[in-house]
């Protein structure tokens, strides 16, 4: 049915209104040209009419998405979580609410996370605090934002390439706070043949039914050596020692995660340090066996395994944390009680595991061995 234009009131019927009476159906019929006369207080003063506020823009504009390299920053508005010892480390590096990817729990504005190509990773809010809830939360991704599931929820599929890079940044809406994950697509465990990929020696897994080969490889290009797979921690620092270009390892989320804990902790206790010096990350089971280790079922195997000690000095040895003026046994002693204190906080992110010290020999200095087995073991 055809639409007609609104009917106006007859000129013959407007001039048999009183004047007064005209201009009030005239005003509203036709408009006014002129500015309408600002509204009078109690005192007769004339009042400012406020100008409508400008469309507020999206803050994250200013931060464009791209693949995490630098430490976080203290984002104005963000607050950490509440049981969270008030301490500028943990103010910078916790974001203002909790993430679940998989079965990790990820409270820090940046991690890495692994994914076989074309695999499908699962991200939910875990946990929120102040006034806020899962509605608003957007995942953005380089293709966009990325529908949800249900409020808090989202599904992405990786490429199809292994070796490739991917940001995704959820975003809080109530404050400037966001959390980056490095998503970083495996080589597949079935691309090794004959012990090697792509040349790279990695050598024969002894699996079981408890412990099944690694998911796959992530492959070390030089140009993600200095990505961050957690706000203290780079991707070149828990690189194999054999030789290879490119290089290839299993990175655990499980593990930074862990580590990023105890960098905070040591924080907490009042320690300087930018990171912790991780003397061995990942070993190949071929690189295992070459330097002497009989053990077939090493945590480093699998990438949740790392040998550290604190060197802000840069001399390749334990640093003097207790103040007595050299770095030896009593720092691994103090670093160990560091290390018990953040498995006992129980914190959801933090996953037991193996924890023992070293003793200094005639080549190094002092370490200390942490895992994610999923259960306390000292030795």
């Amino acid at each position: 049915m055809p639409s007609h234009p609104p009917r106006r009131p007859s000129p013959f019927f407007l001039f048999a209104l009183p004047i007064p009476l005209a201009a009030l159906v005239l005003g509203p019929v036709f408009g006014s040209t002129s500015d309408p006369e600002p509204p009078s207080d109690d005192n007769g003063e004339k009042m400012a009419i406020p100008t409508p506020a400008p469309e507020a823009e999206n803050p994250f504009e200013a931060f464009p998405l791209e693949l995490a390299r630098e430490t976080p920053f203290p984002l104005p508005g963000a607050a950490s979580a509440p049981e969270v010892r008030p301490h500028p480390y943990s103010e910078q590096v916790r974001a203002s609410f909790r993430l679940r990817v998989r079965d990790a729990v990820v409270p820090y504005r940046i991690l890495a996370v692994t994914v076989r190509p074309g695999e499908t990773l699962e991200l939910e809010l875990d946990q929120v605090w102040g006034e806020g809830s899962p509605e608003g939360f957007l995942l953005r991704t380089p293709d966009g934002v990325a529908p949800a599931v249900t409020p808090g929820r989202w599904e992405w599929t990786a490429p199809d390439t292994p070796g490739e890079a991917v940001p995704l940044r959820v975003e809080s809406p109530l404050d400037l706070d966001a959390i980056t994950l490095n998503v970083l697509i495996l080589h597949p465990f079935e691309a090794v043949e004959n012990g090697e990929l792509n040349g790279f020696r990695i050598g024969t897994y002894r699996t079981t039914p408890d412990l099944p080969p690694p998911p796959g490889f992530v492959e070390a290009a030089p140009e993600l050596l200095d990505l961050r797979v957690a706000p203290g921690f780079t991707l070149a620092q828990f690189l194999p020692k054999q030789e290879g270009n490119p290089r290839y390892l299993v990175l655990s989320e499980k593990l930074t995660l862990k580590m990023e804990a105890i960098l905070e902790e040591v924080q907490v206790a009042g320690i300087e340090a930018s990171t912790l010096y991780v003397m061995s990350g990942f070993r190949t089971p071929w690189y295992n066996r070459a330097i002497g280790n009989t053990t077939d079922h090493s945590r480093h195997l699998w990438g949740d395994a790392a040998d550290f000690f604190i060197d802000e000095t840069g001399n390749g040895r334990m640093d003097d944390l207790t103040g007595d003026g050299q770095g030896g046994e009593a720092d691994a002693r103090l670093l160990f009680r560091i290390v018990e204190r953040v498995q006992e906080l129980g914190e959801p992110h933090v996953v037991l595991g193996g924890l023992s010290s070293y003793r200094a020999n005639a080549v190094r200095g002092p370490f200390l061995h942490v895992d994610t087995r999923g259960a306390p073991a000292r030795w």
